[in-house]
């Protein structure tokens, strides 16, 4: 009885270890969905131990919280995206970072959680499931112009958004937007191409439009020169004192972009 209970709290102990090697730490501890985090993950007690390369396959909300994507680069599951190859960090350690919105083309208040598991290329060994891992909530001011993500890099997908009950004029407050121009510039503040019309929608029930673009796809610099920034405005109609329809704007707001290397 004694050498059973003993093989019985030795089981036990490899069990509780083995469940500790696979809890991934994360850099920062916390984040939002905004945030670049950087996630590290031992798979010394997966089928995954010993493999000489790893891949992550990450989608959103496993919490059944909001839209569930997978990773944008998660690519086949029987051939992972090169993007989704995992950084060695150590023997049986692999590393993998990201930013929620970019990685999930979602905006922020979309993305509660997440989940993932490590693979290889061709998915024929994996780790379990991990999940699900929070967001946390974002401290949002809103704005009339804003765009998702806060910060966005030349091959993001960008979400313009207008808040119309925020406008600063009463053409703004009583617009019916319809699109949403943006200019882009490169780094000698020489504009690149034509300026891009975005087609926008509304939110439901509420009184904000947006629209979505990815920069590297709609402009393309001279060669030796890279986008730097872009200005973006929403148009749309008013009621004249006829009642007319006449083409109003907003006013322009400018993002510069950012590195996400």
């Amino acid at each position: 009885m004694i050498k059973t209970f003993a093989a019985l709290i030795i089981l036990m102990l490899s069990f509780s270890m083995g469940v500790r090697a696979q809890t991934p730490s994360f850099s920062p501890a916390t984040f939002t969905a905004q945030d670049q985090v950087t996630l590290t993950i031992d798979v010394t007690s997966t089928p995954m131990a010993g493999v000489s390369q790893a891949y992550i396959w990450i989608w959103a909300n496993p919490g059944g919280v909001g839209p569930t994507p997978n990773g944008t680069v998660n690519g086949q599951w029987s051939a992972s995206d090169p993007s989704a190859k995992m950084t060695s960090v150590g023997t049986n350690k692999w590393s993998f970072t990201f930013t929620g919105t970019t990685l999930f083309g979602l905006a922020p208040a979309d993305l509660h959680d997440f989940g993932f598991l490590l693979k290889t290329v061709d998915g024929s060994k994996q780790t379990p499931d991990f999940k699900p891992f929070k967001f946390d909530p974002l401290v949002f001011t809103p704005t009339k112009l804003r765009i998702f993500p806060a910060k966005v890099d030349t091959n993001d997908v960008v979400m313009l958004n207008f808040d119309r009950s925020l406008g600063a004029t009463v053409d703004e407050q009583r617009m019916t937007p319809v699109s949403a121009t943006v200019t882009a510039f490169d780094e000698t503040g020489t504009q690149v191409g034509s300026s891009l019309t975005v087609t926008i929608t509304q939110n439901t029930g509420t009184t904000i439009w947006k629209g979505f673009f990815i920069p590297n796809v709609s402009f393309k610099p001279a060669t030796g020169h890279v986008l730097q920034k872009f200005h973006y405005k929403f148009n749309g109609t008013v009621l004249d004192t006829g009642g007319n329809p006449a083409q109003v704007s907003t006013d322009e707001a400018e993002v510069f972009f950012v590195s996400m290397k």
